[in-house]
């Protein structure tokens, strides 16, 4: 009797092992994804059905189909060959992994600070325009990210909430722009008055 329990126990171990295996990797499909439409060769952002995947994987199989795409639903009868570019690659697709690497290694236009790595827990950096406009990269749509990507320059979140602050309530700022301009490099006020765009930075 004991035999049979252990053996019983045994084979629930590896099931609910082979199951939690196979969730977690269906969950690396999870989330907005960015892909290059097949059709218009256009950034497109996809939602895989994710919960119908789970419980494909639950019986052995791999069934990946889309949700959501931000080309529906004027193309919601293509072909779904996008699915190819997330099937082989889901983390570099997803929109958070985007900005990621978009952000790694940059620095701050404004204070010419690293950016630190993205974290879901301190605040973001955004991103900045030729008209002193900086605007959270999250509050983007996901098929609008590689353009704003190519077009604008990274920010760091302490300076997009001044540059936020000057924009929105510029009564209550008292604007003194700063160059390095010191014997040591260090930071110099260097006139009164505020850019009226980031050209000679960007």
């Amino acid at each position: 009797m004991a035999t049979e329990v252990y053996l019983v126990t045994g084979l629930l171990v590896i099931l609910v092992a082979y199951l939690a295996m196979r969730v977690h990797q269906m969950m690396k499909f999870q989330g907005s994804m960015l892909v290059t439409c097949p059709e218009n060769r256009k950034p497109a952002a996809v939602r895989i059905a994710w919960m119908r995947a789970i419980r494909a994987a639950a019986l052995g199989k791999k069934q990946l189909q889309l949700c959501a795409c931000s080309r529906w639903p004027e193309m919601e009868k293509c072909e779904r060959d996008c699915l190819f570019q997330v099937e082989r690659d889901p983390e570099g697709h997803k929109d958070w992994n985007v900005a990621a690497n978009y952000f790694a290694g940059k620095t701050c236009v404004c204070c010419g600070k690293p950016i630190e790595a993205l974290s879901h827990v301190d605040d973001y950096p955004a991103l900045i325009d030729k008209q002193m406009k900086s605007r959270e990269w999250d509050k983007l749509r996901p098929e609008d990210l590689p353009a704003a990507f190519e077009n604008c320059k990274p920010i760091c979140s302490s300076c997009h909430a001044i540059e936020t602050l000057i924009r929105e309530q510029p009564e209550r700022v008292t604007y003194r722009p700063w160059e390095r301009s010191g014997p040591l490099g260090e930071y110099r006020p260097e006139g009164e008055n505020k850019p009226k765009n980031i050209e000679s930075h960007v």
